[in-house]
């Protein structure tokens, strides 16, 4: 009894913190003495010198939410606390959610690279998101993620009828539905997108001679060089005869690491104005497909990692985007120049704030982003929040975390995010008590913006606290891989 006791009164203290005033809320969470346009559906709006996501209601709102909170890795969870109860899990999922201060999901019901092997019930998570009343976006995807590649599958053909056809078939699927509910905030595309540019762009350059893909990225090329083949040839060391002996032999290819670029700086230039093309096409499809079906919803785009779009890609893509959503801060391409130079607020759609990894992970060298321990985890959320709320040109933040831990299953991408709650449903209450108390210093804070000064100071903050984990985690490394 006294720890029922004790734990409502946790998750009545949380409410109250989170909320800040439960009477200067709206229905949405949104603040009732932030005025904005009223409009019955989400939307952005600048207000007193910072961007606001705007309620239906028509009051300043600020997005905090978690990426992963509904997995196909949770299965464990689902079995050993939920007794197989999908629809319990998932309910239970949004009150926890709520009480840790997150007041909306931007990857919604859930995100396919995260369930990729069957076990979440889409229909059923959809169902249940709507009847809980909290805001949250939809994932139409359009491009796959990484990891959702099965052996042998190569990318779309994206200038191809039948990737149209594809993109129409989902926006049927998840759009229609959708159009006319207050609390959906906006459609997505997928997490991850366009990370090996070189590779997208091979793909489609070895496709064969007069597929679409093929056609336009060559005529892209040819337009760059003024239809003059010898300084193609040039510049890739190569003896095509013309444009055409292009189109019919290909040959051209780029690097196909993460994030590579040609070190040759007009063949990285080629690159970039490629891959521009491929992004511009899969925006202005969806953009074109979703508005010929909703005209009030948002449009979010791709979850990018933060180095994935330049400013140039961002700005060509502003006509069919109502955000710009990188997934995290970069240290080298800030979005804040580009949220001036477009007019788009910015959203941080899948911000890392650390992993803890076992040893044997560690030694392969191939985990993304670990730190040493839970409590630099705290760290970085606490750190991330101060940066985060000083901010006027964001309008809100998903957290990269599971709210239950992931299962191991087959790589680690897959197995690498613990929860803040176990399998069996018990908390760390450390972890749990960090979200609680900095998603209240968010919400608190979001009306008082920093200046600029104070702002970069936060940011190199974050940055130097990031490389000094990367030190750390490169030195356990090499000791683990010396052992």
């Amino acid at each position: 009894m006294k720890k029922n006791i004790a734990r409502l009164a946790s998750i009545m203290l949380a409410l109250q913190v989170v909320s800040t005033d439960a009477a200067k809320l709206d229905r949405f969470g949104g603040f009732t003495d932030v005025k904005g346009e009223k409009t019955g559906f989400f939307h952005t709006q600048k207000i007193g010198g910072r961007w606001w996501l705007v309620t239906p209601d028509g009051h300043g709102f600020f997005g905090i939410g978690l990426s992963h909170p509904v997995t196909g890795f949770s299965q464990g969870t689902v079995t050993f606390s939920y007794k197989g109860n999908q629809e319990a899990w998932l309910r239970d999922g949004i009150k926890k959610m709520r009480e840790l201060g997150y007041n909306c999901v931007w990857s919604g019901p859930y995100s396919t690279e995260r369930t990729r092997f069957g076990f979440v019930d889409h229909l059923l998570a959809e169902r249940v998101y709507r009847e809980e009343k909290i805001p949250h976006a939809i994932h139409v995807p359009l491009i796959k993620h990484q990891v959702e590649l099965k052996p042998g599958e190569t990318r779309p053909d994206v200038f191809s009828d039948e990737y149209a056809q594809f993109v129409r078939e989902n926006v049927a699927r998840y759009v229609t539905p959708n159009k006319d509910n207050p609390w959906i905030m906006g459609y997505y595309y997928g997490f991850g997108s366009f990370m090996r540019s070189g590779l997208w762009l091979n793909e489609t350059l070895n496709r064969k001679p007069g597929s679409a893909g093929r056609e336009h990225l060559i005529s892209t090329l040819e337009t760059r060089y003024a239809g003059d083949i010898q300084k193609l040839n040039a510049v890739y060391g190569k003896n095509y005869q013309s444009f055409d002996d292009l189109r019919k032999k290909g040959g051209i290819a780029y690097p196909a690491g993460y994030f590579t670029y040609s070190k040759n700086k007009n063949i990285a230039a080629d690159q970039e104005a490629l891959i521009a093309e491929i992004v511009v096409q899969v925006n202005r499809l969806g953009h074109t497909e979703i508005r010929k079906v909703d005209s009030n919803h948002m449009v979010l785009g791709c979850y990018v990692k933060g180095i994935t779009y330049s400013a140039e890609i961002w700005k060509r893509i502003t006509p069919y985007i109502d955000v710009l959503a990188p997934q995290h801060f970069s240290p080298t391409h800030k979005i804040n120049p580009v949220v001036k130079q477009t007019g788009l607020p910015a959203l941080l759609s899948d911000q890392v704030y650390g992993n803890v990894y076992s040893e044997s992970l560690l030694k392969t060298g191939r985990t993304p982003g670990p730190v040493p321990d839970h409590l630099d985890r705290r760290v970085l959320y606490r750190i991330l929040s101060r940066r985060l709320a000083a901010d006027p040109d964001f309008i809100g933040v998903s957290f990269c975390a599971c709210l239950h831990d992931n299962s191991h299953t087959v790589s680690p991408y897959d197995r690498g995010q613990p929860g803040f709650f176990t399998i069996d449903n018990e908390p760390r209450p450390k972890t749990v008590e960090t979200a609680k108390e900095w998603n209240a210093f968010i919400y608190r804070s979001v009306r008082h913006p920093r200046n600029e000064a104070a702002i970069s100071a936060l940011d190199e903050d974050y940055h130097k606290t990031i490389e000094a984990y990367k030190t750390i985690t490169q030195q356990r490394r090499m000791l683990l891989q010396k052992k």
